[in-house]
């Protein structure tokens, strides 16, 4: 059969849907009437759409001890900044304020029993219909609603912008700020009268204005004394370095130095080596007189007239040196320079345990000085503490003032870039979609249902089905037609 379907052409397609013509146009008729009601049935459904800007223009009051505790107003918007204001639209609360006074519990039914509270129901309903969406590289936040009717869209939109300020007021401006910071300015601002009142008293009986002045002078005296003597440290040390390299550089002079010298030739060994070459060549001219010049004896006077001749030269070459002595100048002069430093550190090191002495001094009149004003430091001390805190909670005071005002009239750090507004155009049912898909659906399930139906038959309709089966050829056909009654009966 896979085979016989395969091979079909256009004509016999056509015979084919024509002879299952009621099996084609039965779910054909069928999907496509379902599709039409479909599209003509399901209700209209509207979207409302809301812009909400994040910024940083308005600095929160911070309840601390600390003067700058507002957050900085001037950054940049993070992530995590939009982020917490989306988890904030879609908290559990919000949403149910927002079902109470948009009245959505009363409209929320269920097809099933779920056993679940209509304003519960309704949260479920209003989460799916909320679609929450963070612009790209920006800081708005896009909210769009979508309900059976524009006016209920634009209503719930507006509830839960109202609702979602008014929160975000409420968790950026902590209740109680401004009383909290007028008990703590009012409490500073009696300490404040009561540590200048200690300090007056114990100045009016100390007499503390001329010590003050007395302190000053002694540290001003104190730091030039100071100067003075790490010079004079500076100078021993300069003094002791330089002490050590003449002393260095009188082990590398000598104490005499030669002024003349004079070169004396080597007399005595020159004459008695003249007399000696004189004396062999003498006792050879007698030898030659007896033998040859080849004789052993001969040969052997020759070698001593060589060596004494060799030994002449070599005296008449060198010569003694005479040289004469005198006293070093340069040692006199680093020797006496030695002495001159020495002496001169033997002062410095005498002035610098007067001004030690003279420090020693300074510094015994300064303890004094800081214990006869331990008391008064306190006083001040307590006075200047308080004062800054007076001050503090003062300006914070001021603060959380103006952070009520502008909570009185919405001045945050979100704000209704673009207000829900009633679209009268629905974005849903398309209905030329769903009769598109339902008419396509029907076209393609009628067509296979009809696909199927040739494929499990085991009936042949054409000779040319009969050909491909039996793979013969057919030579005729003939129409079978079926015998009527009157037929049958004279059979």
């Amino acid at each position: 059969m896979s085979k016989r379907v395969s091979n079909w052409n256009l004509r016999e397609i056509a015979i084919t849907l024509f002879r299952r013509k009621w099996l084609l146009l039965g779910p054909l008729m069928t999907i496509t009437l379902i599709a039409l009601a479909l599209a003509i049935v399901l209700p209209d459904r509207y979207q409302s759409r809301m812009k909400i800007l994040v910024k940083n223009t308005r600095a929160d009051t911070v309840i601390t001890t600390e003067a700058n505790g507002g957050t900085n107003g001037s950054g940049e918007i993070t992530e995590s900044q939009i982020n917490s204001e989306i988890a904030l639209i879609t908290s559990k609360d919000l949403l149910e304020q927002v079902v109470t006074q948009s009245k959505l519990d009363k409209a929320s039914q269920s097809l099933w029993k779920d056993n679940l509270p209509p304003v519960e129901r309704a949260v479920i309903q209003l989460e799916k219909d909320l679609e929450i969406e963070a612009a790209k590289k920006s800081a708005i936040i896009e909210v769009r609603y979508t309900a059976r009717s524009p006016e209920t869209a634009a209503a719930v939109l507006q509830n839960l912008a109202n609702l979602y300020l008014d929160k975000h007021l409420k968790l950026h401006s902590p209740p109680g700020a401004q009383e909290f910071f007028q008990t703590q300015s009012n409490q500073y601002g009696e300490q404040l009268a009561t540590a200048e009142r200690n300090l007056a008293d114990f100045q009016r009986q100390q007499d503390f204005v001329s010590l003050e002045q007395e302190k000053q002078l002694n540290i001003q005296k104190m730091a030039e004394v100071r100067a003075r003597y790490l010079d004079a440290e500076g100078a021993v040390k300069d003094t002791g370095q330089r002490i050590a390299k003449l002393e260095q550089q009188l082990e590398a002079i000598p104490t005499r130095i030669p002024t003349q010298s004079r070169a004396v030739p080597n007399q005595y060994s020159l004459e008695r080596l003249s007399t000696m070459l004189v004396e062999l060549r003498n006792k050879r001219t007698q030898l030659l007189t007896k033998f040859r010049p080849d004789d052993r004896l001969v040969k052997e006077v020759d070698q001593q007239i060589s060596d004494t001749s060799s030994a002449l030269a070599e005296a008449r070459r060198l010569s003694n040196v005479e040289q004469s002595t005198d006293v070093n100048p340069v040692r006199q002069n680093l020797e006496t320079e030695l002495a001159k430093a020495r002496l001169d550190l033997a002062g410095q090191k005498a002035r610098r345990e007067d001004l030690e002495h003279q420090l020693a001094d300074y510094q015994s009149r300064l303890e004094r000085l800081d214990q006869a004003t331990t008391t008064n430091a306190d006083l001040q001390r307590r006075l200047k503490t308080t004062e800054d805190n007076y001050q503090l909670y003062t300006r914070k005071n001021e603060e959380a003032r103006i952070a009520g005002e502008m909570d009185q009239n919405k001045i945050t750090n979100v704000a209704l870039a673009e207000k829900p507004l009633a679209q009268r155009t629905p974005i849903s049912p398309n209905r030329r979609l769903i009769f598109a898909l339902g008419l396509f659906l029907a076209v393609l399930l009628s067509v296979t249902i009809v696909l199927i139906a040739e494929l499990v038959r085991d009936t042949v309709h054409t000779p040319r089905e009969l050909e491909l089966l039996a793979e013969i050829p057919v030579i005729a056909t003939f129409q079978f037609q079926p015998a009527t009654s009157a037929e049958r009966g004279t059979s």
